[in-house]
């Protein structure tokens, strides 16, 4: 976010940008993201910012420099009997939109992918025109291009106080120094509510552990070549390197709350299993899969899932962007343009009212129609 912000401002001729990163660009947990690319969400701005996503991730070279490593491969999104009216639903604003997407029956699964066991399946969606890229090479693109541009970044150097004077951002205190700025932006992850605690603004955000396995898969079955998500069983896979895969959860229930800077980075075992067990059951040929390694990474989570973007009123200058809830990626190239234009103009051109840090304290929380808040 804060890369993809500073390259956005550069391009607008803000004047000074400096960007400050604790370790190096890319190395937190956007480095670590499985990276999916998708436009399925059920609330709009969600879809518009994803959409615009998109089609910077499709052109990434044109637009920005340098590469994201995106690989179009379609996404499949499952869904068990009960969720298939909001499924047709969300399909038909998606449309509405612009996206390409369409409903597929239990039989038209199979033209997608038909070693898929679709026994407990009601309905699909499917976008032909999304995949998945790489947190890493996303992040150091935009820091490269936006550095071109005149931007400072300073890797290695962790903001220790934010400067307010009179209500007012004055600047803030660093290990590289102090900078003086009438505009900051807050977009630290997990690290952002240790920022604005001081202030006594820290919105109501949460660090948990998220697990991603890799399962190397039989050579008779194959490489299995579509990003999906499964409401029904709980889990997203996309396709890895040769014939392997990325599996995690989408299920609320399997979030482990931790601190930042002391967590267990490694994959639980039962974890591992538990993801090959779903696998074996969505393709039966891969029951002879193999395990081949895992990790586990950080959200900032909300208590609506949804991210906390744009002013923080009570502080002239203090912007944030936070807890985007593990599907801030895809979103990071339109979030980068919609914040510069925040910053410089005080309106964007796509609306990220919805998302506006006052509403946990106006009680006006985004719910959305899947029963799982983490897909959005």
């Amino acid at each position: 976010m804060g890369a993809s912000t500073a390259f956005n401002l550069a391009r607008r001729r803000a004047g000074r940008v400096v960007l400050f990163e604790k370790g190096t660009v890319g190395g937190g947990p956007t480095g670590r993201s499985s990276g999916i690319v998708r436009t399925h969400y059920s609330l709009e701005p969600l879809i518009r910012l994803a959409f615009r996503s998109l089609a910077i991730f499709q052109h990434f070279g044109d637009l920005v420099g340098g590469t994201a490593d995106f690989t179009r491969t379609g996404f499949l999104l499952l869904a068990g009997p009960r969720d298939v009216a909001t499924l047709e639903a969300n399909v038909r604003l998606q449309s509405r939109i612009g996206v390409r997407t369409s409903v597929l029956t239990r039989a038209r699964i199979a033209d997608v992918d038909p070693r898929i066991n679709v026994e407990d399946v009601g309905a699909a969606a499917y976008e032909p025109d999304s995949g998945y890229a790489d947190g890493y090479a996303t992040s150091t693109a935009f820091a490269a291009a936006a550095r071109a541009l005149g931007v400072e970044i300073h890797e290695n150097a962790l903001v220790q106080r934010l400067v307010v004077r009179d209500g007012t951002l004055a600047g803030v205190e660093t290990t590289a120094g102090p900078v003086h700025a009438g505009r900051v932006l807050v977009a630290a992850g997990p690290w952002t509510p240790g920022l604005l605690e001081p202030l006594g603004l820290a919105p109501p955000i949460r660090t948990t552990r998220h697990q991603v396995v890799q399962v190397e898969l039989p050579p008779t079955l194959g490489r299995i070549e579509v990003v999906h998500g499964d409401l029904i069983r709980g889990y997203y896979l996309r396709p890895d390197v040769g014939a392997h895969v990325l599996m995690g959860s989408i299920e609320e229930a399997d979030e482990e709350i931790v601190a930042p800077d002391a967590f267990n980075a490694g994959m639980d075992f039962d974890f591992a299993e538990r993801m090959a067990a779903h696998l074996a059951w969505r393709y039966p040929g891969a029951r002879e899969g193999r395990i081949r390694s895992g990790y586990a990474s950080l959200y900032d989570v909300t208590p609506d899932w949804q991210p906390v973007l744009g002013p923080l009123a009570e502080v002239e200058g203090l912007y944030v962007a936070a807890g985007f809830s593990g599907h801030g990626f895809k979103l990071s190239p339109a979030i980068g343009e919609v914040l510069a234009e925040t910053l410089t103009e005080g309106r964007a051109t796509i609306d990220i009212g919805i998302f506006r840090p006052s509403r946990f304290t106006d009680g006006a929380l985004i719910r959305s129609p899947y029963e799982y808040g983490i897909l959005g």
